[in-house]
């Protein structure tokens, strides 16, 4: 499902289905931990979604030092005949916006539209845990900002885009059915991070299990040498008792 909602200024786009899961499946199951494969992720995600598979990137420009647009898209109305999109992503909601914004002059530089965009999820309100019962859990939400936002003050700017990104996740709860009683969107933490934290745990789970298999198979053989001396220890007084009847 989609939301879209233009606040004059800026738009907002939000995108939440199977296949939002599946991006975030994608980014955290990724062999490779970084932010450019979690951008290059969802920028495949955001062409596909947001432009219908029309917008053009080529990967073998990414050389240090050369600048590269991330989706070229054919525009009729500009002289050039397309436009350039530049796309910042992150998973702690409006937390790095403002450190984006600082660097617009060389983003609008080289580029027409930034697109910012960030991850929520389905959460318990009276728990604070994720629901996994749910078809729908992650929501992509994405801020379209063009390069005549360039003018205008970034104080100004962030204060205009944290009201309307709130105001923006109302609309979107209840688009989506989310009972406000028992349920709300949270924004989502560096997920790479939490992953990582979570596979250490695992791995350290796993030691823990590896090591508590080891020590009840040492304790076996202990447990078995123990029986072979109790046998002998027999043996050797079965002997004696025959010797003294003799």
């Amino acid at each position: 499902m989609e939301l879209y909602h233009d606040y004059g200024k800026f738009q907002i786009h939000a995108y939440w289905s199977k296949k939002v899961n599946g991006l975030v499946d994608e980014i955290t199951s990724h062999h490779t931990k970084s932010y450019a494969t979690q951008h290059d992720i969802v920028l495949k995600f955001v062409n596909v979604n947001v432009f219908q598979g029309k917008g053009e990137f080529n990967k073998e420009f990414r050389k240090k030092g050369k600048t590269y647009p991330d989706l070229k898209i054919s525009a009729t109305k500009n002289e050039k005949g397309f436009e350039v999109v530049e796309l910042r992503v992150h998973t702690s909601q409006l937390k790095y916006l403002r450190n984006e914004l600082k660097k617009r002059e060389k983003t609008f530089s080289n580029s027409d539209h930034l697109y910012f965009a960030y991850f929520l999820q389905v959460s318990l309100k009276d728990k604070g845990k994720v629901l996994k019962d749910k078809t729908c859990i992650y929501y992509l939400v994405i801020i379209k900002l063009s390069r005549k936002t360039q003018t205008i003050p970034i104080n100004d700017l962030v204060a205009e885009l944290k009201m309307g990104t709130e105001d923006f996740t109302n609309k979107l709860t209840k688009k989506s059915g989310i009972d406000e009683e028992k349920e709300e969107l949270l924004g989502v933490e560096n997920m790479i991070k939490v992953v990582d934290l979570e596979r250490k745990v695992r791995g350290l789970e796993e030691d823990i299990e590896e090591k508590d298999k080891n020590l009840e198979e040492k304790d076996k053989v202990i447990e078995e040498k123990d029986k072979n001396l109790e046998e002998k220890d027999k043996e050797i007084e079965r002997l004696k008792a025959q010797l003294k009847s003799t």
